[in-house]
């Protein structure tokens, strides 16, 4: 494919191809002239309805049937056994971003303490991009070495008939849970969920979308407990756990940071990219708090590549950008003094964990979703989202160092109480029933598509 045709080009051309030769030749002379009209631009779809126009997302009322009736019959089971799992994951660039290492770290503790075999369809990414990401799942974690990855389709075939038959299959993003919906050859089926995604974009087909992969019923495999209280809400069976921290890699300095010699450090997790984490109230609260402390504080930020200058913050904050490796990233962090990050959606991000575990003090937005683990006065600091507002807490720990040390102290105590190991195992002993069971949903009845008939009703 030429440099200058991209995917959405070409699907653009395609589409007129199929409309026949008088649109080929609307289209060839609308292309000719210099200055587009209005109704030129009638034909611009937005990528939210690209998505709704997509057949990948739709589902016939047979389909809902057979996976309602899968469902039922791992629900009735007084035991389950599971030696193989196919994962339905969504392609990455690194092993190491948050959730999918979250999702691997499972894979890998499944392997090594249970023997089960996992798979790992990469049910959107090209054929030739599946070498190379077997091949950074074997570097992260050695027990996958041998695990089989595929791509969605294997060359003339249709999509996921290449997959075999399994004990559990899971879907680990949104988008997964629409092939893990008509997959039929597993024995028990289960949603990993680690954000609303719904709420990652505007109101449209792509949230409608989103959020109706809540409604399929699948058992909930959710990360946090806020987050599972609102899965169950949405009529799931749904078992939470607490990611926990690796406290070899993140840690205080073994040295106490120096108070009154040194500027107050303040790190913000800033990505311009991720409506959810709110930078334009990052940035306005950081200037806030330039504005009042001046040289007393030393400002960073990481996450995403940006630069200060275009939003008028070149005096204010300097932006690392994205950091090599998760070394890096701990020690970042333990340079610093308080952590700022916002989360609006209703997980509270790896940030404040990572904050924790290396003696940050975590300042942050109210969110009812996230206060199990952001405690105000007793391990962080929040406020409602206004810049004024969080700038006035961060103030209070800049100008109290006992208090930071004492939220430090709590925050310490509280993230090192949890272990991966822990919260693995009352996973899997809700999936194989001999354990903590998946709890019932919060609202009457099943999701409202997991008892949907073959006529739609």
């Amino acid at each position: 494919m030429s440099p200058r045709m991209d995917r959405k080009r070409a699907r653009y051309i395609w589409k007129i191809v199929k409309q026949g030769p008088t649109e080929i030749g609307y289209a060839y002379f609308r292309a000719r002239r210099r200055r587009r009209n209005l109704r030129d631009r009638d034909l611009e779809v937005s990528e939210s309805d690209e998505l709704g126009m997509e057949p990948f997302y739709d589902m016939t009322p047979a389909e809902l049937q057979t996976n309602a009736q899968l469902l039922a019959r791992y629900e009735a089971l007084d035991t389950f056994d599971i030696r193989s799992i196919q994962w339905f994951l969504p392609f990455f660039h690194h092993p190491y971003f948050a959730g999918v290492h979250t999702i691997l770290r499972f894979a890998d503790h499944l392997a090594r303490e249970h023997g089960v075999e996992s798979r790992f369809c990469i049910y959107d990414a090209a054929p030739d991009a599946v070498d190379p990401i077997a091949r950074k799942i074997a570097a992260a974690f050695p027990s996958l070495a041998g695990a089989e990855v595929t791509p969605p389709a294997l060359r003339g075939g249709r999509k996921h008939e290449h997959l075999r038959d399994c004990d559990a299959a899971i879907a680990t993003l949104w988008t997964s849970a629409y092939p893990l919906l008509r997959f039929g050859r597993a024995r028990a089926k289960f949603y990993f969920v680690q954000d609303y995604e719904p709420a990652f974009y505007p109101a449209g087909s792509a949230s409608a979308l989103a959020e109706l992969t809540w409604s399929m019923g699948f058992p909930g495999i959710v990360n946090t407990p806020g987050l599972a209280e609102v899965y169950r809400a949405h009529g799931n069976p749904a078992v939470a756990f607490i990611p926990a921290v690796d406290t070899d890699r993140y840690h205080p300095p073994s040295e106490p940071r120096g108070e009154g010699s040194a500027p107050t450090r303040i790190f913000f997790y800033a990505r311009p990219s991720s409506a959810r984490n709110a930078f334009g109230l990052g940035m306005a609260t950081l200037a806030a708090v330039k504005h009042a402390y001046g040289e007393r504080v030393e400002i960073v930020a990481a996450g995403e590549e940006w630069n200060p200058g275009q939003f008028g913050m070149a005096h204010v904050v300097r932006n690392l950008g994205v950091l090599p490796d998760l070394d890096s990233v701990a020690e970042l962090y333990r340079t610093c003094d308080i952590g700022l990050v916002f989360m609006l959606t209703h997980h509270p991000s790896y940030q404040p964990f990572e904050f924790m575990a290396s003696g940050v003090v975590p300042v942050s937005n109210v969110n009812p979703h996230t206060a199990w683990l952001l405690r105000h006065e007793h391990n962080a600091l929040v406020a409602p989202p206004a810049a004024s507002l969080v700038a006035a807490q961060i103030g209070r720990l800049i100008d109290d160092p006992h208090l930071r040390r004492r939220l430090s102290r709590s925050a310490l105590q509280d993230v090192r109480a949890v272990r991966w190991e822990e919260q693995i195992e009352r996973v899997w002993g809700a999936m194989t029933k001999r354990g903590e069971r998946f709890a019932a949903p919060l609202s009457a009845g099943a999701a409202p598509l997991a008892g949907v008939t073959e006529d739609g009703r």
